[in-house]
């Protein structure tokens, strides 16, 4: 499958070279790259990526540079915010499922309207577009490398590391007067993410060429038990975080979903998807909702009628067959999109699915494709790299019940920020807020935990992944982290074998070795979560939390290109395994939403009662009952035992193939170490891989056959 120009774009600038050092240049930065707080010009900013530049080569100034960096205004309690994600999901504190909204999020938490304002009318005084969101937390700030150098008292200068080319500032960023800004994000355009799903292969055993059909799928892990009661996820909104375009029309409103059902019997019995772009008239982005004034500042250049939204985000165009031209001319699927919202409609066929996709028209790398725009001019990107401000959309729309992710990166690769104050690369991140303030709204986030094993960094000029550590979002505090498992079924959904932990072991078993469950230890580190502590015993943040389908070779039915003569096809990888958790949730939500009195469903509030916060909590409770007489944590008591809850992976391990060994066929010289299944918790599969029937009984209470 040809991967998408979006999910390869390594860069959101658009970027012409004035000088080139001929394959990566010198391979020794600019004195100063590493500026820090302690001894760059004042009003710097400390900790703004420059990590990311670590083994990076310079290659040349930039020139003609398009930019959008993401700006985290200072938050007035933002420690406060990380602790109230995990008290509201948290059954043991007196906030427990006091969800609140983006207005309240602001007013408590984030920043005071007054600091919004004068960060937002600074970076319009220097001639930027700026976009904000009602939450308070990041402003999205855009503009051509001329004002963009003027605003962040830097140059740009062009880098290469990991086979990619990108752009990034050649000393530490600071600005020209003292303004109220916490930490700066994507100013390093080095992106680490990617989509986290791995091309199937011709099932073992099960006679299938295309992958489980979505009813193989809901047999195998009874979701049609949860069906049986009328619990398929009405009611329930399931909100994607987009990594490329999908084909909107239909009568699914996705042209490739309405193809899949079709072809897999389903038709009439799946989710309806709509696509939400981020853009300044669309639901929520833009100033006016932000509270930000719309008369333009004293002295800006302006114009008279006000603040500009940011430009770069428009509606994205309609999707294309695949091609080798320029967006938004040319602008084909990506798989993942619709891998995502296929596995969520399909298995929560009575939820609503909400697509979230950022669309920046302004960019243009011409580093990575130097013929296809003049400079200056723009080659817009969609998906992963407009990632925060999808984000973003979903907080301020507060919709979503429950959101997938399906992309990651190595957790050390990410470029941490820091807000003012904080003593650790990883305390206060604006991605960690950006978690927390779902949390805070009652939103369960399922993301992949990767598709590399123990290995989920970028290493040396290769491109491979052959460096030990665990994938990021995945790990953080208030998101649950899945993995992914090996699943044989028959065409009725039973097993025809142990279910094992995806990795090289399962190649002796006569099913795939590529990739494997990602999973291990925080190495920032990132705390663990109070459940993960109590009942795993974990210090350091630890992942997966739960599991679910990811071999290709057990891998699931899907549609793409159909719209081009495309069809059904096999895939495999976590970014399936995140979505079926979340189609999952959602039916238990559905459950909370039928019954009200039921279990832990009663302790729900606000608009949102049905809302049940981060699902790890509920995850590790049940996980208890296995150790104790009952799964009990804070005011929530699991009503069935682990066993009967959860498919307890026993066998196998994430070890996997050292790609650095590539292309040789079968290399298995020199494996990546990995970390085996086991009894109990593990970090390959978590807790393991659950029932939907028995998972929404061990929480309502309420039986289902």
């Amino acid at each position: 499958m040809k991967a998408m120009r979006s999910l390869a774009a390594t860069s959101a600038l658009a970027i012409t070279l004035a000088s080139c050092g001929g394959g990566g240049g010198g391979s020794a930065l600019p004195s100063g790259f590493n500026s820090g707080s302690s001894n760059a010009a004042p009003n710097a900013i400390a900790n703004w990526g420059e990590s990311q530049l670590q083994g990076a080569s310079y290659v040349g100034a930039a020139t003609n540079a398009h930019l959008q960096v993401n700006v985290l205004v200072h938050q007035q309690n933002a420690t406060g915010l990380a602790q109230y994600a995990q008290d509201v999901s948290n059954p043991a504190s007196g906030n427990y499922r006091q969800f609140l909204t983006p207005a309240q999020i602001a007013s408590r938490f984030g920043a005071s309207q007054s600091d919004y304002n004068t960060a937002a009318q600074y970076f319009a005084s220097q001639g930027l577009a700026v976009g904000g969101w009602p939450q308070r937390m990041l402003l999205s700030v855009a503009g051509d490398q001329a004002h963009m150098q003027r605003a962040f008292g830097t140059t740009f200068g062009v880098y290469r590391r990991s086979g990619r080319t990108f752009v990034a500032p050649r000393s530490a960023p600071h600005f020209a007067s003292a303004i109220p800004v916490d930490a700066i994000g994507h100013i390093v355009a080095w992106r680490s993410n990617h989509a986290y799903m791995v091309p199937g292969i011709p099932h073992a055993g099960a006679g299938y060429a295309v992958g489980y059909s979505p009813s193989v799928v809901r047999a195998g892990f009874d979701f049609s038990g949860a069906y049986s009661k009328g619990y398929n996820g009405a009611g329930i909104t399931i909100g994607i975080i987009g990594t490329g375009p999908i084909d909107t029309g239909g009568t699914s409103g996705d042209v490739d979903l309405d193809a899949l059902a079709a072809a897999t019997n389903t038709t009439g019995n799946v989710a309806h998807v709509t696509e939400r772009p981020v853009t300044a008239s669309d639901v929520a982005a833009g100033l006016a909702v932000s509270g930000i004034p719309t008369a333009a500042p004293t002295g800006s250049p302006q114009p008279a009628n006000g603040f500009p939204y940011s430009g770069d985000f428009q509606t994205p165009p309609p999707v294309t067959q695949q091609c080798d031209g320029n967006l938004p001319a040319c602008n084909p699927e990506d798989g993942e999109a619709q891998l995502d919202t296929q596995q969520t409609a399909t298995l929560a066929p009575g939820a609503n699915v909400y697509f979230y996709l950022g669309y920046n028209a302004s960019d243009c790398s011409t580093v990575l494709f130097p013929n296809s725009c003049a400079p200056g001019t723009g080659e817009p990107f969609i998906g992963i790299d407009e990632g925060d401000a999808e984000i973003q959309q979903a907080i301020a729309e507060n919709v979503a019940d429950v959101i997938s992710i399906s992309y990651g990166g190595g957790e050390s690769q990410q470029g941490w920020s820091c807000y003012s104050g904080c003593s650790a690369p990883y305390v206060g991140s604006y991605s960690q807020l950006e978690f927390a303030a779902m949390a805070t709204e009652g939103m369960a986030v399922f993301v992949s935990s990767g598709d590399s094993g123990s290995a989920e960094c970028l290493a040396g000029n290769s491109g491979y992944l052959p460096e030990v550590c665990v994938s990021y979002p995945s790990g953080d505090p208030s998101v649950a982290s899945v993995g992914g498992v090996t699943a044989p079924l028959d065409g009725f959904g039973n097993p025809t074998a142990p279910f094992l932990a995806w990795g090289i072991s399962t190649f002796s078993s006569g099913y795939g070795a590529t990739g494997g469950s990602g999973g291990g230890t925080s190495s920032l580190p990132i705390p663990a979560t109070a459940w993960q502590s109590q009942f795993a015993g974990a210090t350091d943040r630890e992942q997966p939390d739960v599991s679910m389908i990811a071999d290709p070779s057990t891998g699931v039915a899907f549609a793409q290109d159909v719209s081009f003569g495309g069809g059904i096809g096999d895939i495999g990888g976590t970014s399936v395994a995140a979505p079926e958790m979340a189609a999952m949730w959602a039916v238990v939500l559905s459950a909370c939403k039928a019954n009200p009195s039921a279990g832990a469903c009663v302790h729900g509030s606000g608009s949102t009662p049905w809302r049940l916060g981060n699902a790890t909590p509920y995850l590790y409770a049940i996980y208890n009952s296995n150790k104790t007489t009952n799964g009990t944590y804070g005011n929530f008591t699991a009503t069935l035992p682990y066993n009967s809850v959860f498919y307890d992976i026993l066998y196998g391990d994430n070890q996997m193939q050292n790609q650095s060994c590539s292309p040789t066929p079968g290399c298995f010289a020199t494996p990546i170490p990995g970390t085996p299944a086991m009894t109990g918790y593990d970090e390959v599969t978590g807790v393991g891989t659950p029932y939907a029937g028995h998972l929404i009984q061990a929480i309502t209470g309420v039986q289902v056959p």
